[in-house]
């Protein structure tokens, strides 16, 4: 709202003190520019419920929303997705949530988090209920994420173990 569209809504006596650079006239356009950013808002509610366009400061509460906010809550030097990885999971996290609980989509919440390729999940033959975790080298500075992940997404009733993946230079593996 405009100033002067505010001060319609005013009784008339204050109206008619309205003169420019007067007090009031000062509260009217601080009025406005209180109303810019709601305005802005209402005028595009999808910015705000879309993970990919919302203001950063709101990418926790969207991920709150969907079930990601204790992976928010890591202690003290602990690791957790940035605004980028946060949004992606955000947008994921329908899907994600509908699939859990089975190898590939730990797979793609462990990559879509660390913003890694080359996780690897295989289920053991020798012990039922156990799975082992391959993290690719560009992952093991994000261990204490990757831990919470898997701890926080895999089946109650299931074990795991991690074994790094092999860095494999150019030169070598072929």
């Amino acid at each position: 709202m405009q100033p002067a569209e505010i001060a319609l809504l005013l009784p008339e006596i204050y109206r008619r003190e309205i003169a420019e650079g007067s007090v009031l006239d000062g509260l009217l356009h601080v009025m406005a520019a209180l109303h810019g950013s709601l305005e802005a808002a209402i005028a595009d509610p999808a910015l705000l419920i879309d993970p990919r366009r919302a203001p950063d400061r709101l990418v926790p509460v969207l991920a709150a929303w969907v079930g990601l906010g204790h992976y928010l809550q890591a202690n003290p030097g602990e690791d957790r997705p940035d605004t980028a990885e946060l949004r992606e999971l955000v947008a994921a996290a329908a899907g994600l949530s509908r699939r859990s609980g089975s190898a590939a989509t730990l797979r793609q919440f462990l990559e879509t988090a660390t913003g890694t390729q080359g996780f690897a999940i295989e289920e053991s033959a020798e012990r039922p209920f156990h799975f082992s975790v391959s993290i690719p080298p560009a992952a093991l500075p994000r261990l204490d994420l990757v831990l919470r992940i898997i701890a926080f997404e895999k089946p109650a009733f299931t074990t795991f173990e991690l074994t790094p993946v092999p860095d494999v230079g150019p030169n070598q593996g072929s």
